[in-house]
């Protein structure tokens, strides 16, 4: 697999990056929320960012993905409300 910089623009390589950064951002202030006590449970996703944001953004926005546990990237990149996101807790 060759990676071709040229083949992408500014654009597109910063969407892909912060939606790789979101989840990411949000997996580390779950687990020190959970270091401190304030939740229960929390099933971790790190270093998995990248195939769920990978498959969503590639997908259309018609198609169905059905994520578990920890695909937090799903949710983020198409874009889910994280206050629903987070009423499970």
């Amino acid at each position: 697999m060759d990676f071709n910089r040229e083949q992408f623009s500014n654009e597109e390589l910063i969407h892909l990056y912060r939606n790789l950064l979101l989840p990411r951002m949000i997996e580390e202030k779950m687990l020190v929320l959970l270091r401190q006590g304030k939740i229960s449970k929390w099933f971790s996703g790190i270093g998995q960012e990248a195939i769920a944001v990978g498959t969503t953004l590639a997908m259309a926005n018609d198609e169905w993905i059905m994520p578990l546990h920890r695909n937090l990237g799903v949710f983020t990149s198409r874009q889910m409300p994280l206050n629903k996101l987070f009423r499970q807790w």
